[in-house]
């Protein structure tokens, strides 16, 4: 007999009621290495293999008290032994039916007696290997989905505390641009107007960052609501143009009259295309031209095009232009910024909305367009015609705002004053608690980082003692949709993720109606 090694400190747990075949296998193992049990009936092994947790089970399909298939059944049923190897022998004719029913039952291999010892050795060796690679792969997938987890909370934690500087910076220089724009020379409007845009880029990064990793993996959902796609456009468009023209650049656009109405994700939509028209002008050189236009199509589609006149692509990277972190030349990307993840999310945003985006350029130094195609609504789920408008009568809120951040919490505070709201401020949970009693104020402005109490604790509490008399409103660097889920939970009515435009917190304040006791529903809560 040729020496074959053994898996190192492996246990064997041989079961036969015949003592010729019990005492050969037995030995064969013990000499190769193996600490053996042994069994003659069903109960007896499954006795020993519930206390001694052997590694592999030997088992003869005919016992004298119950078949092995019932044996391997109730093992593999049994969490205390389900992992355990199970290899069937039988010395009777072996039918493909038999095979097949001692698979079913568990078995990892079937054995036909007589057997060679080495055969039986290399069998064993065979599964043990198998399990081994098995628990290695187990252990492998238990660690990555845990690097995973913490992966995705240092990017939620990096994007708090990204966002709370940002917040405070955005809010200062909004400030500056509403309330001192007189008083600055045209340098320091200039300077002012640069800072802005610069917190505005970094701020889609941030978000650039965390979505990649939410779409990618399926882990984010689209809060869809029919959409005139004409004012997403133009939302993009004016975000983009202070950027085109920082660059040199001129924005052309060519936009339907008529309302193109989609089901859709106004905030996923507007990313959509701002991706886009940051692409065209991180490419475009000075002077050159980015055309935006959309038309409708006889398919009951809307088909929207960026064109630029920039340095265009080869045919190999319009191939690969979409997947994750592929950029050009890499010394020219990097010359122009960005992560390589923006067109990505694009294609995964656009699918998503049951469209699909499709690029074209005739070569370097040709210019690139991108085209998306949404399918509209039907006519049938199109909005009677409305005119869209804020209303416009001005309210006077009195106000809590609570965040820890005293550069944010300060420079709002002052904003929502110049804007004729009361307000009072608290730094941490306790205070707020201590401060909001019922009937004292009818918005409440809540941090979610906080230190020791946080925001989420701090809404609980204050949905039951002021739910009848003061809107809950999330403003956090926290943007998840599990973020906003908890939010909900917690009870708050809108959820707002910094840095947040002053237009926007203003236009949040002007539609806010009065709290209605019973009326509060947290379902209907609101994001932005």
């Amino acid at each position: 007999m040729s020496p074959v090694l053994a898996i190192a400190n492996a246990t064997v747990l041989h079961v036969n009621d015949t003592p010729a075949s019990l005492y050969l296998g037995t030995f064969s193992l013990r000499q190769a290495g193996y600490r053996m049990l042994e069994a003659v009936t069903g109960e007896e092994a499954l006795q020993v293999a519930f206390d001694s947790r052997p590694d592999v089970i030997v088992l003869d399909v005919k016992l004298p008290d119950m078949s092995g298939y019932d044996v391997c059944r109730r093992l593999k049923e049994d969490p205390r032994t389900r992992e355990i190897s199970i290899i069937h022998t039988s010395a009777t004719f072996i039918t493909a039916e038999k095979k097949v029913a001692g698979l079913r039952a568990g078995a990892d291999v079937y054995l036909t007696q007589p057997f060679d010892p080495e055969e039986l050795i290399a069998t064993v060796n065979s599964v043990l290997r198998l399990r081994r690679v098995e628990r290695e792969a187990l252990a492998n997938a238990a660690r990555l989905e845990e690097a995973d987890r913490k992966k995705d909370e240092f990017l939620a934690m990096l994007a708090h505390e990204l966002r709370n500087p940002l917040a405070a910076i955005s809010v200062a220089v909004q400030m500056l641009g509403q309330k001192d724009s007189n008083g600055l020379s045209e340098a320091d409007a200039r300077r002012r107007d640069i800072i802005e845009r610069q917190v505005s880029h970094l701020r889609h990064l941030v978000d650039d960052l965390l979505d990649v990793s939410r779409i990618t993996r399926g882990k984010y959902a689209l809060r869809r609501g029919r959409l005139d796609l004409n004012t997403v456009l133009q939302h993009s468009l004016a975000a983009a143009r202070p950027v085109m023209e920082e660059r040199g650049l001129v924005l052309r656009e060519a936009r339907p009259n008529a309302p193109c109405w989609v089901d859709g994700d106004r905030t996923r939509l507007e990313q959509v295309f701002t991706n886009l028209l940051d692409n065209a002008a991180k490419y475009s050189p000075e002077g050159g031209i980015v055309t935006v236009g959309a038309h409708v199509s006889e398919d009951s589609r809307v088909r929207v095009s960026v064109q630029d006149t920039g340095i265009g692509l080869r045919p190999e990277d319009q191939e690969h232009i979409f997947e994750l972190f592929a950029q050009l030349d890499a010394g020219l990307a990097r010359s122009r910024g960005g992560l390589g993840i923006g067109l990505t999310l694009v294609r995964h945003l656009v699918t998503e909305h049951g469209g699909h985006v499709e690029v074209f350029s005739e070569g370097p130094g040709q210019g690139s367009t991108f085209t998306i195609t949404l399918p509209l609504l039907t006519d049938a789920a199109r909005p009677e015609a409305t005119v869209e408008r804020i209303e416009s009568r001005r309210r006077e809120w009195r106000i809590l705002l609570v965040d820890d951040n005293p550069d944010a919490r300060d420079g709002l505070s002052e904003m929502l004053q110049l804007w004729g709201h009361t307000v009072a401020v608290a730094s941490d949970g306790p205070e707020a608690l201590a401060m909001a009693t019922p009937g004292t104020y009818d918005v409440i402005i809540l941090d979610i980082g906080l230190p020791g109490l946080d925001g989420y604790q701090v809404a609980q509490e204050l949905s039951g003692r002021v739910a009848s008399d003061a809107h809950l409103i999330a403003l956090t660097g926290y943007g998840t949709p599990e973020d906003r889920a908890r939010s909900e939970e917690a009870g708050f009515d809108l959820h707002l993720v910094k840095p947040v435009e002053l237009v926007e917190i203003g236009r949040v304040l002007a539609q806010l109606g009065p709290v209605k006791r019973g009326t509060r529903r947290r379902s209907q809560m609101k994001s932005a």
